[in-house]
Formats: structure tokens, sequence, C-alpha cells
């Protein structure tokens, strides 16, 4: 004999009565949620479905603050890299620098071609691009004389002591 599915349930005011205590405790948790998430109106006498939606949204946005100040402390600890490329007759050189861009604040060019010039080298042009949050310096320079040409290995030194004297 299979029982009746009335039989199952509690007693119909006993069942009200738990329908309405969980009604109560949702609508205070629902309380709670408007109370912990910032905004501009008063979310507290606002239907459930919108407490939750601007709930929602809200934590979206952290994720996304999160992800990004992520990105920020990654690029922060990006070392700075150097690349000092010789022509073959070491007459000319490519100097290529790749830092974060927090660090950029911290890389002055100016004191690069300083000591560009000081190693006998003549800037001929110099660019720079940022991709994601790391900025690409590219330095070509020639030899203010030929016939004396660049040593690649004492700018290369000198440089990197110039950027490790930054960080």
């Amino acid at each position: 004999m299979q029982p009746n599915s009335s039989s199952l349930l509690p007693p119909r005011p006993r069942r009200h009565l738990m329908e309405k205590n969980r009604r109560q405790q949702m609508r205070g948790l629902y309380g709670r949620l408007a109370s912990l998430v910032p905004h501009e109106k008063s979310l507290e006498k606002s239907t459930a479905c919108d407490v939750l939606d601007h709930a929602t949204n809200y934590i979206k946005q952290l994720k996304n603050n999160i992800n990004e100040l992520k990105a920020r402390k990654d690029s922060l600890q990006l070392p700075v890299v150097i690349a000092v490329n010789e022509s073959e007759r070491g007459e000319s050189l490519e100097i290529n620098i790749v830092c974060g861009l927090e660090k950029k604040k911290l890389l002055k060019m100016d004191k690069v071609f300083r000591i560009l010039q000081e190693e006998g080298a003549e800037v001929v042009s110099a660019t720079n691009s940022t991709v994601g949050f790391s900025i690409y310096h590219t330095i070509l320079c020639k030899a203010f004389s030929p016939r004396i040409g660049i040593d690649t290995i004492r700018v290369q030194e000198r440089l990197k002591n110039f950027i490790s004297s930054l960080i």
C-alpha cells in the first residue's frame, strides 16, 4: 500500500508557519546582503532580484579590479631587460630596453642617451611602444668616429649598472 502524499507533509498550520519562517529568514539574508554592497540608493527596500542583481554586478566589478591590480603588481616585478646588438663592422648599435610601466618613471632616457654619448655613440633614432604593462625602447646609434667604433661590452655594462642603481 502506497502512503498518502498528504500524510508525508506536516499539518497545514505547521507548514504555513515553516514557510513564514523561511520567508522571514530569506528577507533577513537579503537585507544583510544589501547592507554589504555599496549602492547609490537604498537597496534594503528593493526587491530580492534587484539586490541579487546589484550584488552580482558588484562582485564582477571586484573581480575585474583584482585582476587589474594583479597585472599591475606583476608589471612592478618585471625585471628591466637590456640587449645591445652591434653591427658587423662595429659602427652602429641597436639597444633594446624592456621595462614595466611603473619602472618607466624611474628610467630617465636622457641619462641613457648621455651614457651613449660618453661612450662615443650618436643616437640616430629612439622609439618606444607599450604592450600591456611593458614598454619596449629601441635606440639606434652610430659611432662618432667609425674608425674607433663603439665598445659594445662597456656600453652594455654601463647601462646595466645605471638601471640596476634605479631599482
